[in-house]
């Protein structure tokens, strides 16, 4: 018996022993491959630096806007001249999904046509108050609403999606999603931009979000580091100045980008923002302390450094004279962003070609190593784009992977792996309503939606998704002006209206204090940061959004029959001015 009991011992250490031995030595040949493809990538995209002139080197630090939905004339002008490594496309750029695909296609045309490496082609993507592709793109509920959530799964996904999307499309470069917290209820600019006011939700949702992206086929950028949101100033307009301490950064500015880095965030954007006890003469944007101290070296980021845009206020009208394309790129940064063409990006490169004849980049580190930070920064862009893939084979370099087949395996697998995500979510219609309806929160305290009674409760939503949902949940939606026959029917209970301004909410707000025997509902598209004033008959539904899935979703929320949860955000305290609308207006 015992001799039983030993063989069959000895033979099933044998047979885990060779599992073991055989899932290590796997294990072992996929983080062979994988070192080989960095090696390689490490390596090409040196040679592909150092085999540039003077002028390309310079070009590819600069992105900058085009004016039209085509190449046009002036496209091919700027293209020739300054010869970019990035293209930034707008509202303005982006059309139908025809014409979207057409314009990133000729782009990548025109870089080949004028020997260039192809374009990281860029957007602001984030959803809700800054949605700048409207076709061909799945329009998922701004970013504090998917944040309002606190599913990391809903961030996950809706950054796979939308990075999946727009790489069809041909962008492959996205400036998403924003890590900031958005702890000051007077921002003016982060606002509904931000996932939420406290790191933690951030961290998870937001983080998420950047880990979903990056699977999607986009590079994501995380922004704007080192944290953007506890200002009243908006730097597009004018320098924020945040008075805090590092250690004070790193007790919440700092939590969700660490923790991003940690994940592995490649990209990274700067804020134009000045924190006079770290950095009392510059903003991070130019802020060697900043960028390399702090972001490089103590954070270990070893990415991409894009800068905000350097027209923007903050810079342009405080540090011109500072030669700022010169500094940010000695701060750390990689990518010198503008927004515009002609004059502004002649003036950069100027600046930029002229500090690089005069030495101003290279410079010995204390291992009497050589250094040029100007072809770092252009080297860390070139192997990005050849780990993206899209040195294809209407690039400058067709045949490029076939130097190394693991990368081309790499590539091949990874392209197939994100089409089937994809096709898996689709079948689900990516989640939309589901995170759309998840999003929907209650203020000043969580609402039991049971006491909605349908045929107690009438409509004045102006809304046409809102009213068709209404309609199709038995309660039927009237014109104000019926409102004062409608208040004297003492069959209705309810009241409801819809609002995307404070003015709005201000005059439902009259309308509940003077009949307080009713019951008010407030469905608000939009921000939160504005005035809320409170009854013990009013109530109201928060969607931060203002897709047209979030107004349905308040419907459905609004005769769930379900408890909806309290908001949880730093909302305007009371007296408080409302901010101003900022760079990126929506109706209040």
């Amino acid at each position: 018996m015992n001799q039983v009991l030993l063989r069959t011992t000895f033979s099933l250490f044998l047979l885990f022993g060779f599992f073991g031995s055989s899932y290590c030595f796997g294990f072992y040949l996929n983080e062979l491959a994988a070192n080989e493809r960095k090696v390689w990538l490490e390596d090409k995209a040196w040679a592909i630096t150092n085999a540039m002139s003077d002028a390309e080197l310079v070009g590819q630090t600069i992105h900058i806007a085009i004016p039209q939905k085509t190449v046009d004339a002036i496209a091919i002008e700027e293209i020739k001249e300054t010869k970019p490594g990035g293209i930034i496309l707008f509202g303005k750029n982006l059309g139908k999904k025809e014409e979207i695909l057409s314009l990133t296609n000729n782009l990548q045309a025109e870089a080949k046509a004028n020997g260039l490496p192809p374009f990281l082609i860029s957007t602001d993507q984030e959803g809700g108050r800054v949605f700048r592709v409207q076709d061909g793109i799945t329009p998922y509920p701004g970013a504090m609403a998917v944040g309002q959530t606190g599913n990391t799964e809903w961030g996950e996904t809706v950054g796979f999606v939308t990075s999946y999307e727009l790489r069809n499309l041909g962008l492959n470069f996205l400036f998403a999603p924003v890590l900031d917290i958005n702890n000051n209820p007077l921002n003016p600019v982060i606002n509904t931009r931000s996932f939420g006011s406290d790191s933690k939700r951030v961290s998870d949702v937001a983080v998420a979000y950047e880990r979903g992206a990056r699977t999607g086929g986009c590079l994501p950028v995380i922004k704007h580091f080192p944290g953007h949101g506890d200002t009243t100033v908006d730097s597009h307009l004018g320098l924020p100045i945040i008075n805090k301490s590092l250690e004070e950064l790193e007790q919440l500015e700092l939590v969700p980008f660490k923790k991003s880095i940690a994940g592995g965030a490649e990209a990274v954007m700067s804020a134009h923002i000045v924190y006079p006890k770290i950095d009392p003469q510059f903003p991070a944007t130019l802020s060697k302390t900043i960028l390399t101290d702090v972001l490089r070296k103590k954070l270990n980021f070893d990415g991409i450094i894009i800068t905000d845009a350097m027209e923007m206020h903050a810079i342009s009208k405080n540090y011109e004279k500072d030669r700022p394309g010169v500094l940010t790129i000695l701060a750390g940064a990689n990518i010198v962003l503008l927004t515009s063409w002609g004059e502004t990006a002649r003036k950069f490169k100027a600046q930029l070609s002229d500090a690089y004849k005069n030495g101003e980049f290279r410079y010995v580190d204390k291992d009497g190593k050589e250094h040029d930070k100007l072809k770092e920064a252009v080297q860390k862009q070139i192997r990005k784009k050849l780990e993206l893939g899209i040195y294809d084979t209407n690039s400058i370099l067709p045949t490029v992977y076939d130097e190394n087949p693991k990368q081309k395996e790499y590539l091949t697998n990874w392209n197939e792996e994100r089409k089937q995500r994809y096709i898996k979510l689709n079948q689900s219609k990516n989640f939309v309503k589901e995170i759309n309806e998840d999003s929907i929160r209650s203020y000043p305290k969580s609402f039991p939606t049971s006491g909605i009674v349908q045929t107690e409760t009438i409509s004045f939503a102006k809304n046409g998704r809102l009213k068709e949902t209404l309609k199709s949940k038995k309660i039927d939606t009237l014109p104000f002006k019926n409102f004062a026959s409608q208040i004297k029917n003492k069959t209705l209970t309810t009241f409801v209206f819809d609002s995307t301004s404070e003015n709005e909410v201000l005059s439902v707000f009259n309308l509940a204090k003077k009949y307080p025997n009713k019951t008010f509902v407030i469905l608000h598209g939009g921000t939160p940061f504005i005035k809320l004033p409170e009854l013990p008959n009013l109530h109201y539904l928060l969607s931060f959004s203002l897709t047209q899935g979030s107004w349905e979703a308040l419907g459905e929320k609004l005769t769930s029959g379900k408890e909806i949860p309290a908001v949880d955000l730093i909302l305007l305290p009371k007296g408080s001015k409302t901010p101003s609308k900022g760079a990126f207006p929506e109706r209040l």
